[in-house]
């Protein structure tokens, strides 16, 4: 039987998105130098993904029920923030947690800690990351709440179990069966 949790944090990029188009394309002749990927992407490249099928209507059962969502990404903030309003995810969220242009918030977890703060969240237990990559559930676990691997997105079952996720998904739809 799978615990019910109050609050879920989604990644974006594998999670919400399929972005492998627009960071692919970003990445064209990356050795001559990394500003031209930061200028491309910026203009182009952050909106060439598109939202997972099903993804919006999972967002919408999920408000419904009444659980929390909050973005958890280690995309930089304003990046994620335009990619969430680009496809006009932004009324399913209560907040948008990412990196920082200058560095701070370097890894996952601390992306993580920082949502739950922000949040104001005191009870850890009730919070369920969904993720797609090993970074997702180590970053869960150093910051002490479970995770949902999802195997829709790039990463694999081996990945996400190696990792220690504490559930693994196939897809969209099923990330209901937490709530």
């Amino acid at each position: 039987m799978n615990r019910r949790y109050h609050t879920f944090f989604f990644d974006l990029d594998g999670t919400i998105t399929d972005s492998e188009q627009g960071i692919t394309n970003s990445t064209e002749q990356c050795w001559k130098a990394i500003g031209y990927f930061r200028e491309y992407y910026q203009e182009k490249g952050i909106f060439e993904n598109r939202v997972y099928d099903g993804l919006e209507e999972v967002l919408k059962k999920l408000r419904n029920a009444g659980v929390r969502l909050v973005v958890a990404t280690s995309k930089p903030e304003p990046y994620a923030r335009k990619i969430i309003d680009y496809f006009r995810l932004t009324p399913y969220f209560d907040y948008v947690a990412g990196m920082e242009l200058d560095g701070r918030r370097k890894t996952k977890a601390e992306v993580i800690q920082y949502a739950l703060e922000a949040c104001k969240i005191k009870d850890k237990s009730s919070v369920l990351m969904i993720g797609d990559r090993e970074h997702d559930v180590f970053g869960a676990k150093t910051a002490g709440i479970d995770c949902l691997g999802i195997l829709y997105g790039f990463g694999n079952r081996e990945e996400l179990e190696e990792a220690g996720a504490d559930y693994i998904e196939e897809s969209v739809e099923d990330i209901l069966k937490y709530c």
